[in-house]
């Protein structure tokens, strides 16, 4: 599995996809202070051709919690490009068929997923905490007397979203043979987990509560109100790697 790792790791490097990864990641978290910060310079700009059509633009005030939503803001697009990059992980392997050399080798099933499982898992957390850490670095330099109230907790349950969905999508590599069947079948998780929302009773317990961190900086919600879609995020991903490993275990290389 040691082996394997060091495999995963060596790919991931060679092939680019970290480092256009890592390249992304830091990009959406400079861009997050450097929107705030430029937007009453763009605003001020604005005001006059604004003014012409009837609009009046008043003093535009930037603080660190403008910072903070452009970071909700742009995590979805950064959560979009890790899940384009990654939702090959495992097929890639079934077409070039460098699996079936490892497997009749001795090497577990179970040992092979749990290495991919460890790689995404991974890499999403190191890149997050690269994105988070960029913001928060940029933000403190420009706003470093604003504070803003349960900003970790807020990013960890966006963190956990990630979690969430990657899971997923590595149970439904063990299933299909493509790319697009993997980011197909994750898109349509999340489309029922957004119908699902829509009935009251449940939305507390449902993982797309987990982007709504931001409320928490702003006191519109309590850490209460984010436990029980926490707990189902958690079981889910469980669930997702007992599944994706019998399932792996039975399927054809």
């Amino acid at each position: 599995m040691k082996a394997f790792l060091r495999k995963e790791w060596m790919e991931m490097t060679r092939t680019g996809r970290l480092w256009i990864l890592v390249v992304i990641f830091l990009l959406f978290g400079i861009m997050n202070p450097a929107v705030a910060k430029l937007t009453p310079w763009i605003m001020d700009m604005m005001k006059e051709s604004m003014a012409e059509s009837g609009l009046n633009v008043g003093t535009v005030t930037v603080t660190a919690m403008s910072s903070w939503t452009q970071f909700y803001k742009n995590a979805p697009m950064a959560l979009l490009a890790f899940a384009l990059m990654s939702c090959g992980v495992l097929v890639n392997e079934y077409q070039s068929g460098t699996l079936v050399q490892v497997v009749t080798k001795g090497l577990s099933r179970r040992k092979i997923f749990a290495s991919k499982m460890i790689t995404v898992f991974g890499s999403w957390t190191v890149l997050f905490l690269v994105y988070f850490g960029v913001t928060y670095g940029y933000t403190a330099y420009f706003w470093g007397g604003d504070k803003v109230e349960n900003l970790f907790a807020g990013t960890v349950m966006y963190w956990l979203f990630g979690m969430f969905i990657f899971a997923f999508m590595l149970m439904i590599s063990a299933m299909t043979n493509s790319g697009g069947q993997v980011l197909l079948g994750t898109g349509l998780v999340l489309f029922v987990v957004i119908i699902l929302n829509y009935i009251p009773k449940i939305q507390k317990l449902l993982p797309l509560r987990l982007l709504d961190g931001l409320q928490l900086s702003t006191g519109a919600m309590q850490m209460s109100d984010f436990t029980g879609a926490a707990v189902t995020a958690c079981i889910c991903i469980v669930a997702c790697g007992i599944i994706g490993t019998v399932m792996f275990d039975r399927k054809m290389l």
